[in-house]
């Protein structure tokens, strides 16, 4: 049985595909997903509704490049770049996610992120300075 570690990270890849219903079975039936600063989305229906509208929003791009994961038993910890088409192309928005995993299933994801930013991108701001560099 995949740990922690590699269940987050799965979930993650999944991503790419903005499929909301093929993440549903990484979800626990009461899971909590939150944004900082937004109201949080409760049980595996409302976070799964919550991810398809995101990808609507975002329809030709959407992913999650995880380039640090650390766990520490049944917690995860994810620095990303989550990426979106903007009208200048496609850009990060640097995000730092927290998970819990228990049973196999992520029981709370909260990401702390700059709920700003991606509006600062689709208004085609320069955000060069907000953004880390390479890694």
């Amino acid at each position: 049985m995949p740990g922690p570690l590699e269940i987050v990270q799965a979930f993650c890849d999944l991503m790419a595909r903005r499929d909301a219903d093929a993440l549903r079975p990484y979800l626990a039936d009461k899971a909590v997903y939150q944004n900082t600063g937004t109201p949080a989305s409760v049980g595996v229906d409302d976070i799964v509704a919550n991810l398809a509208g995101q990808f609507a929003a975002f329809s030709d791009s959407y992913e999650y490049v995880v380039k640090n994961i650390a766990a520490a038993g049944d917690t995860v910890l994810t620095e990303r770049l989550d990426l979106i088409r903007t009208p200048t192309g496609i850009q990060a928005v640097p995000v730092m996610g927290a998970f819990t995993v228990r049973g196999g299933k992520i029981t709370r994801w909260t990401d702390y992120w700059d709920t700003t930013l991606p509006m600062k991108m689709m208004q085609g701001d320069d955000v060069t300075a907000l953004v880390p560099g390479s890694y």
